[in-house]
């Protein structure tokens, strides 16, 4: 075989938004191997366009973790041999003549081969702290080698045979700043942490100690950190941390567990026979049902979907039911005899749809135009996306604000709180509400405002119902938060467009609206940041209440604007009195 031939040998990249790595990558392996195999994960910038242009296979696959990424593209290799190189990894020339060398004069009984890995961080090449030679088996023979699936983050490889180990270095372009490291830990921290978990293991109290200062110890004295001066007492240090995250996570994860044992499983009692089900729960939303049923049956209609509407009614005192079932005969009407709160009914509704995508949709909004039809086929062509939202206008056709990140610890101090009413223009805040992107644009975001969504049936599936446990407000947060952490996209299409009567069903200057919102919640975070973080919540949210409920007081006195003032005052009272309690929230409910 000429030294320029391919060789019998399958090079695989696994991507996800690569495209300022992958040229280099790809120019890197060019004429190497007979078969170029990209495995995309959904990429939403130039990744596949690249990739194409380069003359490579592409597969789109949902990414779960890593080793089952590597498996997969194991089993679409048609070569003897893989070499897998990640997006910001080089072959040299060297690496590239040895591999020619080794596949021409290997023998049967050698399933793989150990390449060292030359990690450049920030322009500087690390040698210590377990950096350097960082050997991985990359090259593998194909039907001998497998991934386990059990250890998600630095993968470990089952060989049917010997390994034999190269020399020359495969070129790491590792990290370009140390906050790109920092941040890439702590995803990798989230990764161990469910691999952990699906192990079974669980921390003990010294565990949040011992293991951080074990990893410190090992990357600086151990394996000679120290030979890289501040850069290695750095990257020791981040390590340990990210360690510690680890094991936080992991006691985070049990917790959710227990949660979700609690929470009623998924049970959609009928197949998906219909292009799309449109679940709308009621509640006092008579004066607005006619117009989203009217838009909605227009929508479907438009769209030539095959479709139903099922309206779940939460014993609505204004004849919302009544009015459904008199002049909709056409929907799927079910009533409760009591206010079961929001998710409960939407779970109702999800449990006998019959579409293979199910839409939720507040009944004070109206899909505009072919709005329905964009967001099923928008799902039916991206099988990574597990849900997808539109733009909401209010009826001025103002944008409304959709689009979120999921929650820091200090976005529940800040957000709709009285410290948002001093201090609007904050980072974290903008950070909170996506204001370094554009709302015109699609994207991909964390979670989106549940006024309306389209879910794949699959995905819900995968993470089950709304959680029962929250009345009303931050269900979707929860919901989404589980969705993300499953490995699904959730994307944002600003030209699909919902009008959107926002808060409709509730008074803005309401006890219940507030009492509800803010037990939500602290409902929400002791779910994702554990009780400490939650009851530090509740005891600030009460704090401002106090804080609120003397200002208010004072401006009654001096007489301004007193019916305004008073209704603010018992709100606030209100809230201190509830101790944001669920049950409170539920029993409000009822006499509301």
């Amino acid at each position: 075989m000429s030294q320029s031939d391919p060789l019998p040998l399958t090079i695989v990249v696994l991507t996800l938004n690569e495209e300022r790595h992958l040229p280099g990558c790809l120019e890197s392996v060019h004429g190497l191997g007979r078969q170029l195999l990209v495995v995309d994960s959904g990429s939403t910038d130039r990744t596949v366009e690249i990739a194409r242009a380069a003359g490579a296979e592409i597969v789109t696959r949902r990414f779960v973790d890593f080793p089952s990424q590597r498996n997969a593209a194991l089993a679409l290799a048609r070569e003897p041999w893989v070499l897998f190189v990640d997006a910001d990894e080089r072959v040299s020339p060297e690496l590239a003549r040895e591999i020619r060398v080794a596949l021409a004069t290997v023998d049967d009984s050698v399933a793989g081969f150990w390449i060292p890995t030359q990690n450049w961080m920030w322009g500087k090449w690390i040698r210590g702290g377990g950096w350097w030679p960082d050997e991985h088996l990359r090259l593998l023979r194909v039907g001998r080698a497998h991934y386990r699936p059990e250890i998600a983050v630095h993968e470990v490889v089952e060989l049917n045979g010997t390994a034999r180990r190269l020399s020359a270095p495969l070129i790491h372009l590792n990290y370009d700043s140390r906050r790109e490291f920092v941040q890439k830990q702590l995803r990798y921290a989230r990764l161990a942490a469910r691999a952990l978990s699906a192990q079974g293991r669980r921390p003990r109290r010294r565990t949040f100690f011992g293991q951080p200062l074990r990893e410190f110890w090992r990357r600086l004295v151990a394996l000679r950190g120290y030979r890289d001066g501040l850069d290695g007492l750095f990257l020791a240090g981040v390590m340990a941390v990210a360690t510690l995250v680890t094991w936080v996570l992991v006691a985070r994860e049990w917790r959710l567990r227990a949660a979700r044992q609690r929470r009623s499983a998924i049970e959609l009692a009928k197949p998906a026979t219909l292009d799309v089900s449109v679940v709308i729960v009621s509640y006092r939303s008579r004066d607005y049902l006619p117009d989203c049923l009217d838009a909605v049956r227009a929508s479907l209609e438009t769209s030539n979907l095959r479709g139903e509407v099922i309206v779940v009614d939460n014993a609505s005192p204004d004849g919302s039911a009544a009015l459904v079932r008199e002049h909709y005969p056409w929907v799927q009407l079910i009533t409760n005899t009591e206010n079961r709160g929001f998710a409960a009914a939407v779970n109702q509704g999800l449990r006998v749809a019959q579409g293979r995508v199910l839409v939720v949709l507040n009944p004070d909004t109206r899909p505009v135009g072919d709005a329905l039809g964009q967001l099923v086929r928008f799902l039916h062509q991206r099988p990574t996306v597990g849900a997808v939202g539109p733009r909401l206008r209010y009826p001025d056709g103002r944008t409304q604000p959709s689009r979120r990140r999921f929650p820091t610890l200090l976005t529940g101090f800040l957000e709709s709180t009285l410290v948002q009413d001093y201090w609007r223009d904050n980072c974290i805040l903008r950070r909170y509400y996506l204001a370094d992107r554009s709302d015109d644009e699609p994207q991909d975001v964390d979670w989106l405002v549940g006024a309306c969504l389209a879910i794949r049936r699959e995905a819900l599936a995968t993470v089950g119902l709304f959680d029962e446990r929250f009345f009303l407000y931050a269900e979707e947060v929860e919901w989404f938060w589980r969705l993300r952490r499953a490995g699904w996209r959730v994307s944002y299409l600003p030209h699909v467009e919902v009008i959107h009567v926002e808060g409709a069903s509730s008074e803005p200057e309401s006890a219940f609206r507030q009492i509800a919102f803010d037990t939500a919640k602290v409902q929400l975070y002791r779910l994702l940041y554990g009780p400490l973080a939650a009851e530090l919540l509740r005891a600030f949210l009460l704090l401002t209440y106090v804080v609120r409920l003397g200002r208010e007081s004072a401006k009654w006195l001096i007489g301004h604007k007193r019916t305004l003032r008073w209704r603010r005052m018992v709100r606030d009272w209100c809230a201190l009195r509830s101790f944001l309690r669920p049950q409170v929230v539920r029993r409000l409910a009822q006499e509301n």
